[in-house]
């Protein structure tokens, strides 16, 4: 039977007693000595979810500035140049990327990159029989390297078969099966190599017509190559370069203008040139330093509202204010982080300072553009040494210096590692006292209901005590009354 029942009962038998709800007088007493230490534990349980949502903000905000530095970390992605061809029709832009320096190169474009073609014998379908059913090799043997073998399986020995197993070979080969006529009775195999003088290949096969016609001046294949007969010979781009005659093997050259990438499309005459514009864009790194400021400043204000206990913030002003060592390291570690000299100086440019970037006396970043201009456009390089070290896709475990970018985010991780960063274990010392604190909420409750229940059987003492004396009381009354008419009538 539960206290309540038991305290009910006893009540029912003890009449009007004192006339006090003892139940509800226990249960005042007790919520008086529980309210304020419930109160104080949700309070702790309170600001420690709020502590975790500042830490997960300033986190955010942290973050940001990560990955804003790491956009400047490759020298090819500090700059946005810009290529313009004088005559696409002979030479084209296909790419640019952030190492392409500006100024204009006259290219001369006296032949074309080709690659061998060769023409089998005619077939009258796909699936003509080339070997009665039976399985036989097909050997391609370029001009330099291994030769592959390609087996035809039977059952497959047809012009189709033959494509199939080529292209499946992946020998540098690519074949295709050709219609001459409408009809589609007259098929031949078509082989294309890669562009190049070098890439020339040989056909041979088990079969009695070992090269199935691909090297037969019959079949149209009468260019000649050393001996080997083919409807197209290898052949390299010929071209020159500021007046500098070079070759290349294919017909998209990216290693002639720096951070260029060029499609040579047709052939000029009598010594005729293409100029080929480059112009920098450095207003691409000026725009990605005023957002690293601008996300230094995001996170200052939010160090600054985390950690004002009179924040109007509703959602976590003041979150942090119990703990300034938190906004003390991450804004030690931020400040360091843009003010450090980079690992690569370069020229009289060392670190953010020389290219306008600077701290102001409220401890914000500030950006001064014509500072930024002045050095950008006689140092450009230079700047981009010391953001990057000049390289690209550099691995941050290859022992060499990399520049200021990557030694910000290196020190920013320090803050935000997943295993070791503050804002993680903070986090994790923020969740560990709230179960403290939500364990002593539950053993606060167990007590306390041990103090009703002991209130509650005092009481119920005193109200029995009461209903006795109550009793003794109306018996005298009823015997002095009995005593005072004795003897009359």
């Amino acid at each position: 039977m539960s206290t309540d029942n038991v305290a009910s009962t006893v009540l029912t038998g003890m009449g009007k007693g004192s006339g006090i709800d003892i139940r509800k007088l226990a249960q005042d007493l007790t919520d008086v000595e529980k309210a304020p230490r419930e109160s104080r534990l949700n309070a702790e349980i309170e600001a420690s979810e709020a502590k975790i949502s500042g830490l997960a903000v300033l986190k955010f905000n942290v973050q940001l500035l990560v990955d804003q530095f790491t956009l400047l970390n490759d020298a090819s992605e500090l700059a946005t140049p810009k290529a313009t061809s004088a005559d696409t029709t002979k030479v084209s832009i296909t790419s640019t990327d952030g190492s392409a320096l500006s100024g204009i190169s006259d290219i001369g474009i006296t032949s074309l990159a080709a690659a061998q073609r060769n023409k089998s014998n005619q077939y009258s379908s796909t699936t003509q029989s080339l070997n009665s059913g039976s399985a036989f090799t097909l050997t391609l043997t370029p001009g330099t390297g291994n030769a592959t073998n390609v087996s035809i399986e039977a059952g497959n020995d047809t012009p189709q078969g033959v494509v199939n197993a080529i292209n499946a070979a992946n020998a540098g080969v690519n074949a295709t099966l050709l219609a001459e006529d409408s009809s589609g009775s007259n098929y031949r195999i078509m082989l294309v190599g890669a562009t190049g003088a070098t890439n020339s290949f040989v056909v041979s096969s088990t079969l009695s017509d070992s090269d199935l016609g691909f090297h037969d001046t019959s079949n149209g294949n009468t260019a000649d190559n050393s001996g080997t007969k083919s409807l197209q010979n290898p052949a390299d781009a010929a071209l020159t370069y500021n007046g500098v005659s070079i070759t290349r093997s294919s017909n998209s050259v990216n290693d002639v203008i720096p951070g260029v990438t060029l499609s040579l499309n047709g052939t000029h005459s009598g010594g005729a040139t293409s100029s080929v514009n480059v112009v920098s864009d450095q207003a691409t790194l000026k725009t990605e330093l005023q957002n690293l400021v601008a996300l230094y400043n995001d996170v200052k204000f939010a160090m600054d509202e985390l950690s004002n206990p009179d924040s109007e913030e509703d959602e976590v002003g003041g979150a942090l204010a119990k703990d300034l060592a938190t906004i003390r390291t991450v804004r030690d570690t931020i400040y360091q982080a843009v003010t450090q000299d980079s690992s690569t100086p370069s020229g009289n440019v060392k670190a953010l300072r020389d290219i306008g970037v600077s701290v102001t006396r409220d401890g914000a970043l500030s950006f001064t553009e014509s500072t930024y201009d002045t050095v950008a456009a006689s140092s450009f390089d230079d700047i981009s040494v010391m953001l990057s070290a000049g390289t690209n896709n550099q691995s941050r475990y290859d022992g060499q210096t990399q520049g200021l970018a990557t030694d910000a985010v290196i020190k920013l991780e320090t803050l935000t590692d997943s295993i070791s960063g503050i804002f993680v274990t903070r986090t994790d010392s923020a969740k560990t006292a709230i179960k403290r604190y939500q364990a002593d909420l539950e053993s606060l409750e167990k007590r306390m209901e041990a103090v009703y229940e002991r209130y509650l059987q005092q009481f119920t003492v005193m109200e029995s005590l009461v209903n006795t004396l109550n009793s003794t009381r109306e018996s005298m009354s009823t015997t002095w009354e009995n005593m005072s008419n004795f003897g009359k009538d």
